[in-house]
């Protein structure tokens, strides 16, 4: 059983390096994770590499939510950014996070266990976040979108490194790795953008 405080970790930086060569995730692995069983317990997959516990469940729910959200973010305001850099950056973050949402729904999908909007509920970006990209003028979408994806990538690679702390499944935790250095990267590229002063 996980232990308690580890679980707290994993909630509470969830919600609230450099990035790969290409910019994009390695492809998707095939081979289908571990599932959990009705008992609580694991049982291996014939070719699985290791044994993928409730916590790596967790996580790949709980990122799953959270890159929704991203998407529906960069989605709002990609059409409307005016600094060129700032729109590489949106269409790389689009690409690799769908890439990153099919591999964690299809591994859940695998374990018997779909993306619960309630495993991310109260934990991401607000709506009054959303409002303020929705609404920001043409002249102010910029700086509003570095405030809001700032913060939100930010969790997100809080989110991964906490569970590198605690995942089991070597996949699992490859994603996290990946996606902590992903997004540590952006935050540091949209902190160095003009529109962030």
């Amino acid at each position: 059983m996980l232990p308690l405080y580890l679980l707290a970790v994993l909630l509470v930086a969830g919600c609230g390096g450099p990035p790969a060569p290409s910019g994009r995730p390695a492809p998707a692995d095939t081979t289908p994770p571990v599932a959990a069983t009705s008992g609580g317990t694991s049982t291996r997959t014939p070719g699985a590499v290791s044994e993928m516990t409730g916590i790596d469940l967790l996580f790949l729910s709980m990122m799953a939510g959270h890159t929704e959200q991203t998407l529906q973010i960069v989605r709002l305001v990609r059409d409307r950014l005016t600094d060129d850099e700032l729109r590489t950056l949106v269409a790389a973050v689009e690409a690799t996070e769908t890439d990153e949402l099919a591999t964690a729904r299809g591994w859940l999908a695998r374990a018997g266990r779909s993306a619960r909007a309630d495993d991310h509920a109260g934990h991401g970006t607000g709506p009054e976040q959303l409002a303020r990209l929705r609404d920001a003028p043409d002249a102010e979408v910029d700086r509003v979108l570095i405030e809001v994806l700032s913060a939100h990538q930010q969790a997100a690679a809080n989110l991964a490194r906490a569970h590198q702390a605690a995942g089991t499944d070597a996949r699992v935790l490859d994603l996290a790795r990946r996606v902590e250095q992903s997004r540590t990267a952006q935050v540091a590229l949209m902190a160095a953008r003009p529109a962030a002063d």
